[in-house]
């Protein structure tokens, strides 16, 4: 069986890429910066953060900033002093950023959080960021990556910390097959991933021995030791000068998972869900009382036979690909939810069943051959055959229920369904 890790954090690429000037980013705003973004996106799996704007505060949890902060870190506890510093540390991030399209060609620096203020009292975080910053990539949809804050807490290494994100990176989202697994990086691109410069590490720079024996020895060494991922580097020369470091990382084979097919063998009966006003309540019973327990199958949106599951941590988890749920299809798949909870704790429905469930109440314009023009019919039920090619699908015109035989298919029939 693979050794199970939590995707807690998802990170834009270009923030795997950040290079800071004059310094880079200390090993202390790596860990503030990633607990900012994993708090984030742990408030809206949630539901306690709707969507983050680049104008105005945003306002974090306390007590879950300092979980995730601890989150697979050795230490067990952080106190108000490291928090300040945490504050501090916050508000000095700068991004650097360089464009060069057609006939533009510019190079620039702007800070991330223009403030950074915590009320003990209210066990609140509250930040402005800067203006040229882009907010929206704290909750990404598209070109992020996958991280475990198991992983990224444990390194005491900068250089582990920054070299294990860009492998991931490299890797891509599909762990079992990665887009990659090995690269060629110049010393120069190196110098710059790990902030090397000349005002602080000025014996790095004139000694490549030297930068790597302290940079990349350590680093790859506790990515071994401590990470999902295998690595390997050689030194690259051209006659005795190291112009480049050749590398190959691959996923652990413990980590590996094999697709698996979903067997349901909890026959329970599904439990009564109360009627709650307020969908915070609603999440925390369901969270409750289906912790490690399937809660769905098939929900609208998801292939039929997906069986969705509450992670022992409380996330909604793709029990088919034992992956949690991204933060934005969580947020959607919960709302879906709070609307549907007849369908919590149904997960042996058929094919048939889940697909009449989901689009319950749509309707379907088909011709009618007496009077030779559209009419609309009201969708009641579909019967799908083993097949899954062909379906049996019962309408409703004017008050009589009738059979559309072998017309549509599975997918024709779902691209034909509306809503009134």
């Amino acid at each position: 069986m693979a050794k199970k890790y939590n995707l807690d954090l998802y990170k834009h690429n270009d923030f795997i890429k950040m290079a800071q000037v004059k310094k880079q980013m200390s090993f202390q705003q790596q860990r503030i910066f990633d607990t900012m973004l994993s708090t984030v996106q742990e408030m809206k799996k949630t539901g306690e953060i709707i969507d983050v704007v680049n104008e105005g505060e945003l306002v974090m949890d306390l007590d879950v900033f300092k979980e995730q902060l601890l989150r697979g870190a050795k230490i067990k506890k952080v106190n108000r002093k490291e928090l300040e510093n945490a504050l501090e540390t916050m508000v000095d991030i700068k991004f650097k950023y360089t464009i060069k399209e057609d006939d533009i060609d510019k190079s620039g620096v702007f800070v991330i959080f223009q403030k950074a203020e915590i009320d003990f009292n209210t066990k609140k975080i509250t930040v402005i960021f800067g203006k040229e910053f882009r907010a929206e990539n704290l909750l990404p949809t598209t070109n992020y990556t996958a991280l475990s804050l198991e992983f990224l807490n444990i390194f005491s290494s900068q250089y582990a910390r920054l070299l294990y994100q860009y492998f991931k990176m490299l890797i891509g989202k599909d762990y079992n097959n990665p887009f990659r697994t090995d690269i060629v990086l110049e010393i120069s691109f190196i110098k710059q991933l790990f902030g090397i410069n000349e005002l602080e590490h000025k014996m790095y720079i004139n000694n490549t021995s030297v930068m790597l024996k302290n940079t990349i020895e350590p680093a790859v060494e506790q990515i071994n030791k401590y990470s999902d991922l295998s690595v390997e580097y050689e030194k690259l020369k051209r006659g005795r000068k190291i112009v480049s470091i050749g590398f190959t990382f691959k996923p652990k084979e413990e980590f590996l998972k094999k697709p698996k097919e979903v067997v349901i063998e909890d026959n329970t009966p599904p439990l009564f869900v109360p009627s709650f006003k307020k969908f915070k309540d609603f999440r925390n019973w369901v969270i409750e009382n289906y912790k490690n327990k399937a809660i769905v199958i098939g929900p609208y949106g998801f292939v039929y036979n997906t069986v969705i599951k509450i992670s022992m941590l409380g996330y909604l988890n793709n029990e088919n690909t034992g992956k949690d749920l991204s933060p934005d299809t969580a947020q959607e798949l919960w709302a879906w939810l709070y609307t549907h909870p007849e369908r919590i704790g149904q997960t042996n429905l058929t094919h048939s069943e889940i697909v009449t469930l989901n689009y319950k109440g749509c309707y379907l314009d088909v011709l009618d051959s007496l009077l030779k023009k559209t009419v609309r019919v009201k969708f009641l039920e579909v019967k799908i055959y083993e097949d899954n090619e062909t379906c049996d699908v019962i309408v409703e015109k004017e008050g009589k229920r009738k059979v559309v035989k072998g017309y549509y298919t599975v997918t024709s029939l779902k691209n034909s369904l509306k809503k009134d």
